[in-house]
Order: C-alpha cells, then structure tokens, then sequence
C-alpha cells in the first residue's frame, strides 16, 4: 500500500516538475512579455508659401533639422529666398539692393546664415547674378566677385557660417573660396588650353574640403583641400563623354556624393571614399531612368536626391542596408508611414544626424511645395 502510493506521489511530482517547466516555455513561445516594440511612424510636414507667391521649394537643412532654407516662385516666376522653422513658420529674406530676385542654396550649422544667388540689376554695378549672404540681424549683403568678373552663385556654405564657396564666370566658370578677409579667391582650374574652369558645389562643416568639378567632361568630380590643393575623382566608369560633379560632402570630409552622366545621357548617383574609389549607388527602383545625389549625412552613411522616371522626378534615399529606393516606399515600409495625396519629387538636403529630410514635391492641390520628413531616434 505505501509502495503504491509512494509511487503515485512521485508520479505526481514528476508531472508538476513538466507543467512548472513547461508553462514559462509556452508564455515564451507564446510571445508573453516579448513582443516587438511598435515601429514609430515618421512625421511629415508641408512648409507652405510666402504671401503672393505659388510654389516653394527647401533646398538646404541646417545641422539639428530645426531650420530650412529654400526658394519661393510667384505665378510670374519671380523668385525669393525664404528661411523656415516651426516658431515663425515661412519668412522672405528679401532681396540684395537694387534687386529683386533671390534663391537660397546653402545653410549654417545653426541656421543663422543662408547663402544663395541673386540679382542687383539695379545697383552699382549692376549684375543679373551675385552670390550673397544672409544674417538674422542683417539684409543679404553681396559677396565681392573674382576679380574681372561680375556673374556669380554661391553654392555652400560652413559650419559656422564664415566661408562660402561657388562659382564666379571669369572667362570660363572657376570656383571660388570666399571669407570676409580673404574675399573671394581662386580655386584650381582643369582641362585644356583657354578651355580650363571649375565650379565649387559644398563645404565641409569644418571648412576643410570643398567639393565640385573641374572641367566637367575633361575632368570631372574634384574635391580641394583646406590649403587649396586638388584631389580629381574623375567620372564614374565608363561615362567616357559625359560629365560628373560632386555635390556634398560628409561632416569629416571622407565621404563625397554627386553624379556621372554616362554615355546615354542618364545622370548617375555615386559614393566615393578614397578606399573604394567612384561607385554608382545603382538603379534598384522599377522604372528609375537616372539619379543624382543631393546632399550626404554627417557621417556619411545616409544619401538622399532623386532620380527621373517615367511620370516625372521621384525623391530617393540610399543607405549601405537597402541601397536605392523611392523615399515615399522606404518611409511606408521602415515607418508605416503614407503621404498621401503628394508626389515625393525631390530630396534636396539631409541633416548631419540624418533625421531630418528637406525637398519639394507636388501636393493634393497639384502646387510645388516645400515639405520636411522627420525621422524617429
């Protein structure tokens, strides 16, 4: 009697020892106390227009994503820089003296300086294009030209806001570097006999690269050290007659981004790194018939542009996980994130922590828009 139920009992224990193991593994495979974190949608925000004007593009995005700058156009095509943050919303920066248009291209770190291009038909002397720069206690003031010459664009601009880089035509285009003592100086120009020239595109954060083209078919993508001296990157392979210009630079200078256009005509986004040399980014999207990169993260991990397709221009965004894609299918599948009712047209700038994402596109209304993707942390 005792034998049977001392049996009975360690029979028992037996089954509550599997039942005692076998429910924390059934809560586990069950998913209890494990499951995913839900994915955090991105943000998208629609930056409007100035008063009287139709369309808006963003073209630059300062370091945090706080502040963007951009471009306004009227139904007449009159055009005017603008500077956008979430307290003041869109506000003109006006225009030089004696003009009347202005474009923005390039901004600070902080957001206090904005560079860009204008007109000053009407001053002395008078331009129909002048680079110039702008400060929130101060009207664009005109940024002296290459010596002989009175055409000019600013491109880019530093960290800081003291150093500006762009093109002045001195004969043929030459880049230039400019601060407020040095004045505008003289990039290396490229190619052959009384055709030589070059164009700046950006600066590094810290001034010490600058990035564009010499010659552009001759030549192609160059970047300048912070003494002034020359690197050629040249074109992607075999883009034997067409151009190629770099066009940002990441935060260490490491890491350049621009096109190649190859032999067909098609534009070419690429990454050069002076241990991998000139790769194309590739074609991955459905229908892309070219790309061309725009602007580069701080650390050069993240590329956003846009590409031309066969119902218009499409913003893209390339990372070394998924390479190329359309920015509106990579928000809806990394972020659940739809924008309905725009077309995504164009990437134009990417903040330093890559979590800002500045451009334009067509809104519900059919108008050219200015628009910022947020990212989540």
């Amino acid at each position: 009697m005792n034998t049977r139920w001392g049996a009975r009992l360690r029979s028992l224990r037996i089954l509550a020892a599997l039942i005692s193991g076998a429910l924390p593994l059934a809560a586990c495979l069950g998913g209890g106390g494990s499951s995913a974190p839900p994915v955090q949608p991105a943000t998208f925000h629609h930056l409007g227009f100035l008063p009287g004007y139709a369309s808006s593009q963003a073209t630059a995005v300062s370091s945090d994503g706080s502040v963007i700058a951009g471009t306004a156009t009227s139904a007449a095509g009159n055009r005017q820089a603008f500077r956008w943050d979430a307290r003041q919303g869109i506000v003109g920066l006006g225009f030089l003296p004696g003009g009347s248009t202005s474009a923005a291209t390039a901004i600070s770190a902080n957001g206090a300086v904005i560079v860009g291009t204008a007109d000053a038909n009407n001053a002395d002397p008078p331009t129909p294009s002048a680079g110039f720069r702008w400060t929130a206690d101060a009207e664009p003031q005109r940024l002296d030209p290459l010596p002989g010459s009175y055409l000019c664009a600013a491109a880019g601009v530093s960290g800081d806001g003291a150093t500006v880089v762009g093109t002045c035509l001195q004969n043929n285009n030459t880049a230039f570097r400019w601060t407020a003592n040095s004045g505008a100086v003289a990039l290396d120009r490229f190619g052959g006999g009384g055709n030589q020239q070059s164009t700046a595109s950006a600066i590094s954060p810290d001034s010490a690269v600058i990035v564009g083209a010499g010659h552009p078919v001759l030549t192609g993508a160059v970047i300048w050290a912070a003494d002034g001296s020359p690197t050629i990157l040249g074109k992607l392979p075999g883009d034997a007659t067409g151009t190629a210009t770099a066009t940002a630079v990441s935060s260490d200078g490491l890491v350049v981004v621009g096109s190649s256009l190859d032999d067909a005509g098609n534009y070419r986004a690429f990454r050069w790194t002076q241990q991998t040399g000139m790769v194309d980014l590739g074609n991955a999207p459905a229908g892309l018939l070219g790309s061309a990169a725009t602007s580069i993260s701080g650390d050069g991990r993240v590329i956003v542009g846009w590409g031309a397709t066969a119902t218009g221009d499409a913003a893209l965004i390339w990372d070394a996980d998924h390479g190329l894609r359309l920015l509106d299918a990579a928000l809806a599948t990394d972020y659940q994130t739809q924008i309905t009712g725009w077309k995504l047209t164009r990437a134009a700038a990417i903040s330093v922590d890559a979590l800002t994402i500045a451009g334009y596109g067509t809104n519900p209304q059919g108008q050219t828009e200015a628009w910022i993707v947020k990212l989540p942390n």
